[in-house]
């Protein structure tokens, strides 16, 4: 007897990846309206920024997506508030415009945020998104990247899309928040990450979760490496950059701003907060805080928003 394949049909196909970025905004971000041939897709991961799409302004909050079709008028902004960090992707589909894909807000729910998450993690590896700049033509490409990589990134935007095509009849899903780092299920682990947040300011050492938790050194650090794959120390360490990238986004001025942040976060000197921030976001604390600020309002310029 003979086999009969089924062929696949695609309702839709991202042909083209025009831009990535993943911006951590300082507060008084402005960037002009633009408009393109492509598509544009704008997701708050934390905080809230607003989208304008043909002069219409969209409030975004932590888990909010919107879509703006070819030859749309938009630009995201901040509120002058906010301190988000906001995912802005672009993209060549065909057909050009999927009858499915509607305009307006969408909040994503658990399996779309999962997705999104896939979708950014394999974009780190095609492109540098650390040094995002919303100017940029052309993104910068990592040399050998994993395999199929490429490949995963049109995938899993392709399933997004897909998902929020399914999803239209009921834009306004149950909103269950959470960053697109990794969540933790493990209620000692979670505890611990806890302690650290609230402890930014201090030196904690081993010692000191050992008292807290009442566990000994080996039950801790083997619990905590094996459910984060990364040492209690490292994981503090990067908790405090992270605390001081936001103090740089929030200041307007740099003027002796890096040796306050180094003092406050507990370092033990500012040349070794220069070298751990480097280390851990490839830039030094200036040009972090160049880049964040490089698209600021500024109020007697005469730009308008």
């Amino acid at each position: 007897m003979k086999y009969i394949p089924f062929k696949l049909p695609s309702v839709l196909v991202v042909e083209k990846l025009v831009t990535v970025h993943y911006f951590e905004f300082s507060k008084n971000f402005y960037y002009p309206p633009e408009a393109h041939d492509f598509w544009e897709l704008h997701y708050v991961d934390k905080g809230s920024a607003i989208s304008i799409s043909n002069g219409e302004r969209t409030v975004l909050t932590q888990g909010d997506l919107l879509l703006h079709p070819p030859m749309t008028t938009h630009q995201i902004i901040t509120d002058g508030e906010s301190l988000p960090n906001v995912c802005v992707v672009s993209f060549v589909l065909k057909p050009a415009d999927p009858p499915f894909l509607a305009m307006g807000k969408m909040h994503l729910d658990a399996e779309a945020r999962s997705v999104m998450k896939r979708f950014l993690t394999e974009a780190g590896h095609l492109f540098d998104l650390s040094k995002s700049d919303p100017a940029a033509h052309r993104m910068r490409t990592r040399v050998a990247p994993p395999l199929g990589t490429a490949q995963l990134c049109r995938l899993y935007l392709e399933e997004l899309l897909l998902l929020l095509g399914r999803s239209n009849a009921q834009p306004d899903i149950a909103r269950t928040p959470i960053l697109l780092s990794d969540s933790c299920n493990d209620p000692l682990v979670r505890d611990m990450v806890l302690y650290m947040q609230e402890n930014l300011t201090k030196n904690l050492t081993i010692a000191d979760f050992c008292k807290r938790f009442s566990y000994g050194k080996t039950h801790l650090c083997t619990k905590f490496s094996e459910v984060t794959g990364k040492t209690i120390n490292a994981y503090f360490i990067e908790l405090k950059i992270i605390a001081a990238k936001q103090i740089i986004r929030e200041q307007s001025s740099s003027r002796e701003l890096f040796a306050r942040v180094a003092d406050l976060l507990g370092f033990s000197s500012p040349s070794y907060f220069y070298y751990t921030f480097k280390r851990l976001t490839g830039m030094t604390p200036t040009q972090y805080f160049k880049s964040v600020h490089q698209y600021d309002f500024e109020k007697d310029s005469g730009a308008s928003t």
